[in-house]
């Protein structure tokens, strides 16, 4: 899966949030690392990285937001939101 992420900044250079993001991550993702995103029912969005978490956003927007990307009307990526039904799917099968 790919995630794009879209800067628009007056004055903001690309290079310098891929540089920054690069050197922040980097140590963290290797290949088979695993990325959790999660909303609370209060409206969190934590992320978590192999189990820790990284990050904590209060913001239902975003929440709805991030979470439409992937599942939404329009997503980033059919064949991902046909994957994230299957999955839902299959848990649903087992209880």
């Amino acid at each position: 899966m790919t995630v794009r992420l879209v800067v628009n900044c007056n004055g903001m250079k690309i290079n310098t949030v891929r540089d920054a993001f690069e050197k922040s991550l980097r140590a963290r993702l290797l290949k088979g690392t695993t990325i959790d995103f999660r909303q609370t029912a209060d409206g969190q969005l934590i992320t978590e990285i192999e189990g820790k978490t990284i990050g904590v956003v209060h913001s239902k927007d975003l929440c709805r937001a991030f979470f439409d990307m992937y599942i939404g009307d329009v997503p980033v990526s059919h064949q991902t939101k046909e994957e994230i039904g299957r999955n839902v799917a299959n848990i649903i099968r087992r209880c």
